[in-house]
């Protein structure tokens, strides 16, 4: 759903001298997105208004929160940091507070990606923080040893699709719309993949991820 044109109206006019009455994108854009497992994204869309910039990259989850630009804090209770491997320095750490400095850096020690470390101080002052060379470079690497690429096809017609379905959906109210399913219902094969390839310990969780995918699927038709 998006708001009224305000901004987009006052260009074209002040562009062409004569009255807009008409406009068709609003200055602020919302978009939601349900998955097929249950998760909700938000994608918000705005470059009309004065803002400060902002990535909105957020993160909720049942046992955590995390935000990065422009400030990275997470959120967890005392016993989710102790099972994440970071013994807290303080007792009472709450989810409903961020992290204090000391523990969130152990963490970041702990789990910062080998692609991120690799490549993220190198394009740092490259382009939107490093983000456009480290995917340069990662994509470079996949092609360089045959290893599958992060990305597919798949990949690039859902992320362009959102356009064409967030103006069907405005079009007509702002109603749902579904989204199709470019893979043909062969998506969950890379779930049951990933549960054939996982070790002992993260077997269980993969393969329920796969046979609550295949679950839904089946419901569906």
């Amino acid at each position: 759903m998006d708001t009224k044109s305000v901004h987009g109206k006052e260009y074209v006019e002040k562009k062409t001298g004569k009255p807009c009455k008409e406009y068709r994108n609003g200055d602020h854009t919302t978009t939601l997105m349900r998955t097929a497992d249950g998760k909700v994204v938000e994608i918000q869309h705005n470059v009309m208004n004065p803002q400060p910039y902002n990535r909105l990259f957020k993160l909720t989850g049942t046992k955590g929160y995390a935000t990065k630009y422009p400030t990275e804090q997470i959120a967890l209770d005392q016993s989710q940091l102790k099972e994440s491997g970071v013994q807290p320095e303080v007792d009472n750490l709450s989810s409903h507070g961020f992290l204090p400095q000391a523990e969130y850096n152990a963490l970041m020690a702990k789990y910062t990606s080998p692609i991120i470390k690799k490549y993220g101080e190198i394009g740092r002052e490259m382009g939107h923080g490093g983000m456009d060379y480290m995917m340069d470079a990662r994509l470079v690497y996949c092609l360089q040893n045959g290893l599958p690429l992060d990305m597919d096809v798949y990949d690039l017609a859902e992320w362009c699709c959102l356009a064409e379905l967030g103006s069907l959906s405005m079009d007509n109210n702002c109603a749902a719309v579904e989204f199709p399913d470019f893979t043909r219902g062969h998506w969950q094969e890379e779930l049951y993949e990933a549960w054939q390839k996982a070790d002992a310990k993260k077997a269980p969780k993969a393969k329920k991820a796969y046979q609550k995918a295949l679950a839904k699927m089946n419901a569906a038709k």
